[in-house]
């Protein structure tokens, strides 16, 4: 509207009379409105983005997740064969003894 001289204006209303007017107050009003369903549209595309890298960043974290499971699986099956290993004392000869004397032993 800034281009369009206000003599130019008022001589393009008068000639189209009241219909002219409402239809030019209805562009305008609508003009405003487009602009706000711009922002609108870009402020959706941002959002969208969002939940893109947001599901990325979970199938990153499942995946983390699955191989410290896996570390956790194997640190477990390894304390239970170094549990083993000392409970049945069978490495050290010096310390070696007799399966009933170790039953014996946890009981007290």
């Amino acid at each position: 509207m800034a281009d369009i001289p206000l003599s130019t204006l008022l001589k393009v209303l008068t000639d189209a009379g009241v219909i002219g007017l409402i239809l030019f107050l209805w562009w305008y009003d609508n003009r405003r409105i487009w602009v706000v369903l711009k922002q609108y549209q870009a402020d959706m595309v941002e959002m969208r983005k969002m939940y893109e890298n947001n599901v990325s960043l979970c199938k990153d974290f499942s995946s983390v997740s699955h191989d410290l499971r896996e570390v956790v699986i194997l640190n477990v099956q390894q304390m239970t064969t170094m549990n083993d290993a000392i409970r049945q004392n069978q490495y050290c000869p010096v310390v070696r003894i007799d399966k009933k004397q170790i039953i014996i032993g946890e009981r007290s």
